[in-house]
């Protein structure tokens, strides 16, 4: 029963509703949290590896995703990281699934995978909740959300009493874990607008309703509805054809340098055809990158409010003035990163169908907007 706990979740059609408790329901106390994080993931930003940073934040989430396969998890992508719920069936498996997934960082990305892992139980024991509803984007599409300060508390448990939460290192087969549907094969996506921004806003009381309702009142007013702040549009997605990029993708299979040119080649003649199917508009094709548009994580929520939109540099100034003013008088927390471009790390798992696309801005996003937060926090 407790298996079935996301799929019978209730689901909000509009964003803006996950101010309202009662649209929420409690994880199961004997349901585990994944929090994975890249060790020293600012240094690689820095080195010019952010798109690396985001797509291994993505490869425990497909991971777990291809391992539970008909049960339904909860998962949140944070650009440098994940934060993934599984129910006990699942926890063996998972563990030598994501044993595989720090290997394969390790050697084929010369990073390190962090997981820490916790079960929901010990987080309700020092009275912290994780009240989950969850987002319909789109038919295509369906994103967790999350309150009540229990996710921060499991990163401050597992931060500060590492050893006791880590995830024990296993011998498991490096073939065990599972990345079908992984990709990363666009270019970097120009912002419709001046500046692509990645913004964290915070309300310093976790339980205030009204101070996230008055943000997004504001962030319409500044700058429009949803689509008007997109910060993808079709014209400006164009599939890559640089080995650099596509290397990323290429290292899943093997640190090799021959073994990743075989797999960048293919990714070549793979792209070459879905260009000429989406320019033609044959078939299904015609339509593939307006599914991508309907089935990008833009924003979410995750005991704070994390987006990715595009602005003018007159917008940009009204957010951040209207950021301070709030935070000055007590009422939050943020930190914005703004870029020129945005980039995508994707989840295909049906190439007409069941998408997700992971959104960040280029050279660092949601990591170094987490960075310029903490400084407010001082």
């Amino acid at each position: 029963m407790q298996t079935s706990f996301y799929s019978e979740l209730k689901s909000i059609s509009n964003f803006y509703e996950l101010t309202q408790i009662q649209n929420y329901s409690p994880v199961p106390e004997d349901w585990y949290l994944i929090v994975t994080d890249i060790k020293g993931s600012t240094k690689a930003i820095e080195e010019g590896r952010y798109k690396d940073v985001n797509f291994i934040g993505a490869m425990s989430i497909v991971a777990l995703l291809n391992l539970a396969k008909e049960i339904e998890i909860p998962f949140l992508f944070g650009g440098d990281g994940a934060s993934i719920f599984i129910p006990p069936v699942l926890y063996e498996r998972a563990c030598l699934s994501l044993n595989n997934v720090r290997a394969i960082v390790k050697t084929n990305y010369l990073l390190d995978l962090r997981i820490g892992v916790i079960r929901v139980s010990e987080i309700y024991k020092d009275d912290k909740k994780i009240l989950m509803t969850k987002h319909s984007v789109s038919d295509n599409y369906t994103q967790a959300i999350v309150r009540g300060g229990g996710l921060e508390h499991a990163d401050h448990l597992i931060k500060n009493h590492f050893e006791t939460y880590t995830l024990e290192e296993s011998e498991a087969s490096m073939d065990y874990a599972d990345f079908t549907s992984l990709e990363c094969r666009w270019q970097e996506i120009p912002s419709p607008k001046d500046e692509v921004l990645s913004v964290l806003i915070k309300a310093k009381d976790e339980e205030s309703d009204a101070i996230y309702a008055n943000l997004f009142h504001k962030l319409d007013a500044i700058f429009g509805v949803y689509d008007a702040r997109h910060p993808i549009k079709e014209k400006n997605l164009h599939l890559s054809f640089n080995p650099k990029n596509l290397k990323i993708e290429a290292s899943l299979y093997s640190p090799k340098y021959y073994i990743k040119l075989f797999h960048i080649l293919g990714m070549m003649a793979i792209n070459a055809l879905g260009g000429l199917l989406i320019s033609f508009k044959i078939g299904q094709w015609g339509e593939y990158k307006n599914n991508i548009l309907h089935t990008s994580d833009t924003q979410k929520f995750d005991d704070m409010f994390r987006t990715v939109i595009s602005a003018t540099k007159e917008e940009t100034q009204a957010l951040e003035t209207y950021l301070q003013e709030e935070f000055l008088k007590g009422n939050l927390h943020f930190g914005i990163h703004k870029s020129a471009t945005s980039l995508m790390t994707c989840l295909v798992f049906q190439r007409h169908g069941k998408h997700v696309h992971f959104v960040d801005g280029s050279n660092g996003g949601y990591a170094l907007a987490a960075k310029e937060m903490k400084k407010n926090l001082l």
